[in-house]
């Protein structure tokens, strides 16, 4: 049995500025979504799955991009002990 994938949006992923009647928000990533863009360009980033105009994410890939950051950031901190 294959389990269904859950998606994301950018706003889910990317901080998103103070806006009139809305409060500005932390997004997973930390990033914003003009710097997501640019890691997307680079190939450091996964790329969205493209639904008519809406751009969506797997949460498996992002977990594994965020899982591949967490390595990288504990080897740093090692190599600095």
């Amino acid at each position: 049995m294959k389990l269904k994938d859950r998606y994301l949006r950018m706003s889910d992923l990317a901080n998103q500025p103070q806006r009139p009647h809305r409060p500005a928000s932390h997004g997973i990533t930390g990033f914003s979504a003009k710097h997501l863009y640019h890691l997307i360009k680079l190939g450091k980033f996964p790329k969205p799955i493209k639904l008519g105009r809406a751009s969506l994410w797997r949460v498996s890939d992002i977990n594994r991009w965020l899982d591949s950051h967490d390595n990288l950031s504990n080897d740093e901190e090692h190599s600095h002990e």
